[in-house]
């Protein structure tokens, strides 16, 4: 076989399944096989993971958008749902004798984690958590809760989500005071643990002034649109695509590391960084769905384009041209659809809705929601800010 990727031809033994729409946005929930391939090797579905997905997925803008916005009203509370922390920097004015470095990460209620490790370097720091190999072993470091909610609704999730997202890290409670069973099953604290439990307690009952730092990695999105642009292309129309020299400029986007190179490339990809695209912004609003992830093809002129508006916020959005040379290829979709065609992904609920046509988003983004029966049953799930229990049950900061 030959891997869609780095386009050599490998053993069939070496490849694996490649979610083209990563598993960390939800792409597990994806029942579609245009989203998945087999013909990708393990080597470039381990790479493009560790230092393509990773950066974008595991940066501020993507983290800070799961607990702050609309996706929040789309989980099933009934099912104890796991609420992640947003990853909001590096910090300096708290230091740990054992650890180089210190992340800051924020719940939904305010609650915050201090997370101290060895994990980090010049080819992580953009990451958040350091290097995803090293999470789970002797680099998971030390992680130090400050809760906000006194819930127990709230604080049951947010003991959940201490739990699993810092799993191997040795965790120490601020200012919770839990029963002696839970003691029991935490590690004993030593003289310098107290202390920066201590130290940090000081800090947010004073209300110091707290600065974060954020190494942000230009253009980081640029590969990843590679990746979608390569996946997808391969799943719509094969190797006819994969071998044409679109392809090839494609891919070179894709393993290239020096992002000063990618002028000279001229990617037909939006960059995170760009000024404002008025034009898009005025017509996405018309088919973005609040809380989910919108997965759009449209067809312009001779053009077959991708466009993803994660979470429904419209400020994170992913836009690749597949080809510019749509006549060159047939698929079926692309008869059906002849402006283009659209699916929600609602990774909180595992669900997976479509396909539709982009003229009946419109009209159902416009007024008429008897377009879509699915979309209307769907948004019936969501609950507002003012449906959900309330952080703060004693009127006061706990």
């Amino acid at each position: 076989m030959k891997c869609i990727y780095c386009n050599e031809e490998k053993e069939e033994s070496e490849f694996s399944l490649e979610h083209i729409f990563p598993s960390a946005l939800g792409g597990k929930s994806i029942d579609n096989p245009l989203f998945k391939t087999r013909e990708v090797c393990k080597k470039c579905n381990s790479l493009s993971g560790l230092y393509i997905d990773s950066a974008f997925v595991k940066n501020f803008f993507a983290t800070m958008l799961v607990p702050f916005s609309k996706y929040l009203g789309y989980y099933d509370f009934e099912k104890s749902p796991h609420i992640p922390f947003a990853y909001i920097g590096f910090v300096e004015y708290i230091k740990h004798p054992e650890f180089e470095f210190c992340e800051k990460w924020l719940w939904i209620d305010g609650s915050m984690v201090y997370h101290f490790h060895n994990n980090s370097s010049e080819d992580f720091n953009t990451i958040a958590g350091g290097d995803p190999r090293k999470r789970k072993n002797k680099y998971a470091g030390e992680v130090y809760l400050v809760g906000i909610t006194d819930n127990p609704f709230w604080m049951t999730l947010l003991m959940q989500a201490y739990n699993k997202q810092f799993q191997k890290s040795k965790k120490f409670f601020v200012n919770y005071m839990l029963p002696d069973e839970v003691k029991e099953k935490l590690p004993a604290i030593n003289q310098i643990q107290k202390n920066i439990c201590e130290e940090i307690y000081k800090l947010h009952k004073t209300k110091e002034e707290q600065k974060h730092t954020l190494v942000i990695q230009e253009n980081f999105n640029i590969r990843f649109q590679a990746k979608l642009a390569l996946g997808l292309g391969h799943s719509l129309f094969g190797d006819d695509y994969t071998q044409s020299s679109e392809a090839k400029n494609i891919r070179d986007i894709f393993w290239n590391k020096d992002y000063k190179e990618l002028e000279r490339l001229k990617p037909e990809m939006l960059q995170f960084f760009s000024e404002p695209k008025e034009n898009l912004s005025n017509f996405t609003q018309y088919i973005s769905f609040p809380g989910c992830h919108g997965l759009f093809f449209f067809v312009v002129d001779n053009s077959l384009i991708f466009y993803a508006d994660l979470y429904g916020e419209g400020q994170y959005p992913v836009l690749t041209v597949i080809t510019r040379n749509l006549d060159s290829y047939s698929h079926a979709l692309v008869e059906e659809y002849p402006e283009g065609w659209g699916y929600i992904l609602v990774p909180q609920r595992d669900m997976f809705i479509g396909e539709f046509d982009i003229a009946s988003i419109l009209a159902y983004n416009t007024g008429d929601k008897s377009s879509l029966p699915e979309l209307l049953e769907l948004e019936k799930l969501h609950k507002s800010k003012e449906e959900l229990p309330p952080f703060n049950l004693k009127g006061k900061e706990i």
